[in-house]
Formats: structure tokens, sequence, C-alpha cells
């Protein structure tokens, strides 16, 4: 069968919705390594794939409507995470109108929390982790069996909802496929953090096993997450699971044969276990790319690991600390010894490895002004060289959202796609949502127009194209 996996343009007049991680607005374009597993997936199976996305190629909405036209594929592939809900949705719309025969397939964050929203005659929801649900739905619509043979799924039969029930994760990630980046646009792809192209993503295992009440993790955790809560009815997680070290390898050094110089690790916890990490790092080391990976400070403490990822070519590493003051950290179950924060920063600088600090304003009502400032000036004294800060935000199927409900925290009933570098959608008696957009302002403000900082990023620069992607970066953040 002919398949377009569509990533529209923008049509509910907002700007383009991050796919990887559905939480905000793109800064920046990376590849979206779940589509491509699925993608791949496919292919292997013998259909002809293609990926159309409109956002890299910045196509406007007329030149979307020309592909249309001209596009015959059988199904179109949609992985719909919160803020692009409204656009994927005009999206079929408009293929229906001129590809009639067309059928569909919604996966991701979205779908998998509101079936009903997606479910139409022309239509399969495919819920939690999608690849080999994918695989069986798109068999069975070429074959015309039977859909309700299959676990994961939600679909329309006669008007009614037809919901299979649900499927456990897929146990061992080593058989799936490397995803094939052919089917990509290899160079309209960059991490601004990074300085060498061209630049890709990889994941090497799926899930966290910790327990912070507001996270909103990688848009494929979290729709196993929101998949296994709505089956158990409480706020779990799918087991954490991991590919082996040399199948991670064997994937990295297939990246290098073909001209790959720097990729990011989109795991929500890389730096599991200390001997897998450092195993991987001695068998890339050889490679000279530079990647960068997200974890957490505590996962950072052991200088010999940390180390090892200097030499294998780490070049940052993102960890979400949220704020520096405990108390808070144990309200929203961070489990989060800030002790360990300065001793990971120093780890990383000796390493040669940048600091990125991600910081929630207002995850509860602890928080202050008083507290948002403390924080602000912690980190200038840490001195990370980069700073994304947020309103945390209530997102659905989070606990943060129950509690938020419960103690009417939020500023609207239900939730509502917000930007939550910009805006909050929480507001206290003491910090009100206005107060909260405005300490964002200023801190962002303050951190990175410092001459110190900027000073500090200009004699990093290791290119024209490095310079061009770091300030298109940080106008999208000034937006």
């Amino acid at each position: 069968m002919k398949i377009c996996f569509l990533v529209p343009p923008p049509l509910d007049g907002k700007p383009a919705a991050e796919r990887i991680f559905g939480c905000n607005y793109g800064v920046y374009n990376q590849p979206n390594i779940f589509m491509l597993y699925v993608a791949t997936v496919l292919q292997k199976a013998g259909h002809e794939v293609l990926i159309k996305d409109c956002v890299i190629e910045h196509a406007s909405v007329s030149a979307f409507q020309k592909f249309i036209t001209e596009n015959s594929s059988d199904i179109y592939f949609l992985g719909t995470v919160f803020l692009s809900k409204t656009t994927d949705l005009k999206a079929r719309e408009m293929i229906r109108l001129l590809q009639p025969h067309a059928r569909f397939c919604y996966y991701s964050t979205e779908p998998t929390a509101h079936p009903e929203d997606f479910a139409a005659e022309d239509t399969v929801i495919i819920r939690g982790e999608p690849e080999m649900t994918s695989q069986e739905v798109v068999a069975a619509l070429e074959k015309k069996t039977l859909l309700q043979d299959i676990r994961g799924i939600v679909f329309s039969s006669g008007g009614k909802l037809v919901d299979t029930g649900y499927r456990e994760p897929l146990e061992n990630l080593d058989v799936l496929p490397f995803p094939d980046r052919s089917l990509l646009l290899k160079r309209n792809y960059n991490n601004p953090k990074l300085s060498v192209y061209p630049f890709t993503t990889i994941l090497t295992s799926r899930g966290c096993p910790y327990r912070c009440y507001y996270c909103v993790p990688n848009s494929l955790s979290f729709s196993r997450e929101i998949d296994l809560k709505k089956k158990t009815g409480a706020f779990l997680k799918p087991r954490f699971r991991s590919r082996s070290v040399d199948n991670v390898v064997q994937e990295v050094r297939m990246l290098a044969r073909q001209g790959y110089r720097s990729f990011s690790i989109l795991d929500d916890l890389f730096a599991f276990d200390n001997q897998w990490t450092i195993d991987f790092c001695q068998k890339i080391q050889d490679l000279r790319m530079e990647w960068s990976c997200l974890s957490r400070a505590d996962h950072m403490t052991d200088p010999a690991m940390v180390q090892a990822m200097g030499k294998a070519g780490c070049k940052f590493v993102a960890m979400g600390i949220e704020s520096f003051h405990q108390d808070i950290l144990k309200f929203v179950r961070k489990d989060l010894d800030l002790g360990t924060v300065p001793v990971a920063v120093q780890n990383m600088k000796k390493a040669g490895i940048e600091v990125v600090i991600n910081v929630l304003f207002a995850s509860c009502d602890l928080e202050t002004e008083k507290t948002i400032l403390e924080t602000y000036r912690t980190l200038k004294q840490l001195d990370p060289d980069y700073v994304l800060f947020s309103a945390c935000t209530p997102f659905p199927y989070t606990e943060f959202n129950q509690i938020a409900r419960e103690k009417g925290w939020m500023v609207e009933p239900e939730y509502r796609p917000v930007d939550p570098m910009k805006s909050a959608f929480i507001s206290y008696s003491h910090l009100s949502k206005e107060r909260i957009e405005k300490l964002l302002r200023r801190v962002y403000i303050g951190f990175y127009f410092r001459p110190s900082y900027l000073w500090k990023k200009l004699c990093k620069v290791k290119s024209p194209l490095d310079f061009i992607n770091k300030i298109k970066a940080a106008l999208n953040i000034f937006r």
C-alpha cells in the first residue's frame, strides 16, 4: 500500500507544534525518531512509504493542498500531540475533499488520550506504542480483514466506537529495525547546541522509572503512560526498557558511515545505568561524533562515567532541576537531592560537556515570586550554558492536572493548548497567571542578555551555519 506520514503546515493560526515532546511550539526542528520508527517498520513490511513534513519544508497551506491533490496515498498517518490536534483534524478534512478514497491512522498522545475525537469510518486510532500495531492495521486494511482482532486500536464501525483493549509494549527493543533516515531531508534538521552537521536523533531506551507528578515525557513515552493509565485507572508507568549496548553502537556506526556528524539521544532518561553508558561511550569514542542527551543530576555524579561521555563526544546534557527549593521538589515528587546538582555541573564542566538546565515555575502552591527569583539567582551562580524556563502546565493525563483541578489552580476548567515558555495555565492566590508570565519574560531576558553570557556563546561558534542555527533558535525563544 502507499502510505504517507504527514506533518501538515499550521492550520490553526498558531506556530507549528513541536511533536517530539508535544508540549511547546517548535524552537528548532529535530528529526522525529518516533515517526521514523513506524515508517520504517511499514517500509520493511513491503509498503511504499513517504514522509511529507510541511513544517521543515516551509510549505504553505496552498502548497500543502497542491501536494494532496497530486498525491495518491492509500493511508495517511498523523502523529498528533496536544498542540497539533486542531491542525491535524483540519488536515483530514482537507484530504477528504481532495482524496475521498483515503484512509487515516492517528497515533501518539492525543489520539491515545481522546480517541473519540478522531473516530470516523475512514480512520483507525493507534494507541500507546505504535510500531507493531501499525503493521497489523495496515495489513488488515490491505487484505480487508477484521480490525477487531488487533489489540491496541480504536475505530468506528456502523456509528459505534470499537475499542480492542490494551496492548503490552514491546519487550525486546533490539528487534526493531534501525530508522530509515533517508525518508527525511537530511540537511534541514538541526540542534543549535550542537555545532556540526548533518544531524539526526536516536533512541536507546523507552520510559523513565521516576514519578514526577507534572511530567510530560517524550510523546512516545507519554502515549504509553496514557494508555496504561486508561487501563489501570492509576498513574503508573510502563517498565523502563533499554536496547542493548551493541545494538545502539551498531546504529551509531551506521550513522557515521552515512555521513552524520552529530545526534541527540531523545531518551527520557539517558545514563540510567553507569556501566551501560561507559561501555557505549568507549565503543563509539573513535567516531568523533558530537551528541547530546537528557538525564538527571543524580545520574551525573560519577566522574568516571561523565568523563567517558565527554571523551566519546557528548557536547551537552539537559537536566530537569525544576526548582532550587527542596520542599517544592518533595511536593512534586521529583525525588532529587539538590546537593547532587553542583556535583553534576562540576563533573560536566570538567569533562567539557555543556550544561543545560530545565526549570518549571509554579509547579505547586509552595512556589512564590521569592522562590522563583531565588532559583534564578542560583542558576546564575551555577552558570549553565543554557536554561529553559517554562510555566509548569497541567497537561491532561498528568497527576498535576488532577491535583490542579481539585485545588482550583487551573485558570479554566479544561486544559487548552498553550505555550508553556510564554503562558501560564496555573494561577495561585499569591502568584497570579499574569505575574508568572512576567517573571518568565524577566528571567529569559536577564539570563540570556548578560554581556558575559553573550560573549561566551560568541566565542564558541564554530561555523557560519552554527551561528545561523543559534540565532534562529534564539529568535524562536523570544518570538
